[in-house]
């Protein structure tokens, strides 16, 4: 006798499960800081994915996929004219402070892959970023973020990597309403536990 494997339905908007769904949550920012989400391919269907609270919430956001079979990316996919164009790497040598960003005369495109470890590597690597500046958050982050297992205190995801930033670039509302959707997914999430 065979048996029916039970699929749960998700929203094709927050691609959360519709039993979690966060849209009649979001509340939408228009910030001067412009976001660019590097996803990768794989990064996309998974529900688990953070970077995606992104685009639901900042009116200047865009995801960029990479990876994807035929997908076709090009510099001005991802580069943008008017905007001090930067890439958010956990490695970078200049650290996004008060004194890096007092040097800035352009608002910022903050360029962001989304992946594990090694996509996001790959991601920074491509002739598609050569030449963009890298930085970095300050010392001292502590993620939140309890659905993937890391052993690096200070690993963020990627939305608290996103609402770190926007806090030492912006700051206001949005990062405290950022970080409520955040922690409403990962509390649902364990709520409903099993269903990853």
């Amino acid at each position: 006798m065979s048996h029916s494997r039970r699929v749960s339905k998700k929203c094709p908007v927050c691609r959360l499960f519709t039993s979690i769904c966060i849209c009649r949550d979001i509340t939408k920012f228009d910030l001067r800081t412009r976001v660019t989400l590097l996803m990768h391919v794989k990064e996309f269907a998974r529900s688990t994915n953070t970077g995606k609270i992104a685009e639901l919430m900042l009116t200047n956001s865009k995801t960029v996929i990479i990876g994807a079979p035929n997908g076709n990316v090009t510099e001005s996919d991802v580069i943008m004219d008017g905007y001090e164009n930067l890439v958010l790497f956990p490695h970078a040598s200049n650290v996004l402070d008060d004194n890096f960003i007092s040097r800035l005369n352009k608002p910022i495109n903050l360029i962001v892959p989304d992946g594990n470890y090694h996509q996001a590597v790959k991601m920074t690597r491509s002739e598609l970023l050569a030449g963009i500046k890298r930085v970095r958050l300050p010392s001292g982050q502590k993620g939140e973020y309890e659905l993937r297992d890391s052993k690096d205190p200070e690993k963020v995801s990627t939305i608290e990597a996103v609402i770190n930033a926007i806090e030492i670039l912006e700051n206001g509302l949005v990062v405290n309403e950022m970080y409520r959707i955040f922690r409403k997914i990962v509390d649902s999430f364990k709520t409903h536990n099993g269903r990853l």
